[in-house]
């Protein structure tokens, strides 16, 4: 499990168990730093379902700004 106390953290796509209001309240409550955009503070992506066809792949803007500053996501 990752310490996310006093980390940047943002939430994307639709969440299973929580909304996103929700799981920011709790992230700062475990003394994380939600975020609502993308930026460069973000240090760890968190992402629910994310809509799109079968056949195409995962991918978003945010995804590939986390790819490409080297930020960790978790599905």
């Amino acid at each position: 499990m990752k310490d996310i106390s006093q980390q940047p953290i943002l939430f994307i796509g639709k969440l299973n168990r929580l909304t996103r209001s929700q799981s920011q309240q709790l992230a700062a409550m475990l003394g994380a730093f939600p975020q609502t955009n993308m930026n460069q503070k973000v240090k760890y992506v968190i992402a629910g379902q994310i809509e799109q066809s079968m056949f195409e792949i995962l991918n978003t803007k945010k995804i590939r700004y986390a790819e490409t500053h080297r930020i960790e996501f978790f599905e």
